[in-house]
């Protein structure tokens, strides 16, 4: 077994999607803001808050709907972990602004303007690509999920604030993986996953193709939801940085 010193602690519905690409050339600005706002307007509309909403769980919730579309309102609210009467007025809110289309039998879907926003947004936080791993020799016995991020490697970078935010969200940990100088390193001690496995080191270049600079952030747990829940929140955390 491996042992890696950081970003884990002790310790439904799995999703099936495989890989989510994206395709851009520059980080155009902070993230953050958009689904704050909208979560903003949402609590001052006539309809009243969302209890429990956060933006990791918006994004989440966009990211699953995209791949799992159309999927019924019980399964999403188990993905979320939130009650099934939050995601119906979750759901409400997003066909209001056109981001969603419902089907009577079928479930919920990304209308085109739903995918055209959550492309903008991913390419705001320099999300490339995002991954089931499923197993890694990283972490063993659990499941994990990938998020390769372009360019947001920085000195000083621990993992620690990232692997905090994703166990709030239900996962069970993660594991941030720079490059640097040309080798995947895991912060704050720059462990070499190549020397740790270099089966994963070469997996995780051949899934994510990361550059010079680039994050790889690892969220796993018990399921799929959850190491995706964990995988996102540490992606959002970047930005408190």
């Amino acid at each position: 077994m491996i042992s890696i010193c950081c970003q884990a602690r002790e310790g439904t519905l799995l999703i099936s999607w495989e890989e989510l690409t994206f395709h851009w050339s520059d980080r155009t600005g902070q993230s953050d803001l958009m689904f704050e706002e909208m979560l903003d307007k949402w609590r001052r509309g006539a309809r009243g808050p969302l209890p429990q909403l956060t933006p990791v769980q918006l994004l989440n919730a966009l990211v699953l709907i995209d791949q799992e579309g159309p999927v019924g309102r019980r399964a999403l609210a188990q993905a979320l972990q939130v009650n099934d009467g939050v995601t119906r007025g979750l759901l409400e809110r997003l066909a209001e602004q056109g981001l969603v289309e419902v089907s009577e039998g079928t479930g919920v879907k990304l209308s085109r303007q739903g995918r055209e926003t959550l492309q903008r947004y991913l390419k705001e936080i320099a999300v490339r690509r995002i991954k089931k791993l499923d197993e890694t020799e990283l972490v063993p016995g659990k499941v994990s999920v990938g998020i390769h991020l372009a360019k947001m490697y920085k000195p000083g970078i621990t993992g620690v604030l990232q692997r905090d935010e994703a166990i709030k969200v239900g996962a069970e940990g993660t594991l941030t993986i720079g490059v640097v100088n040309g080798k995947l390193s895991i912060p704050p001690d720059n462990k070499k996953v190549a020397e740790l496995s270099p089966r994963e080191d070469a997996r995780i270049r051949e899934l994510f193709r990361p550059s010079e600079n680039d994050l790889v952030i690892i969220g796993f747990g018990k399921d799929a939801n959850r190491a995706l829940s964990g995988a996102l929140a540490a992606v959002l955390a970047l930005e408190k940085r």
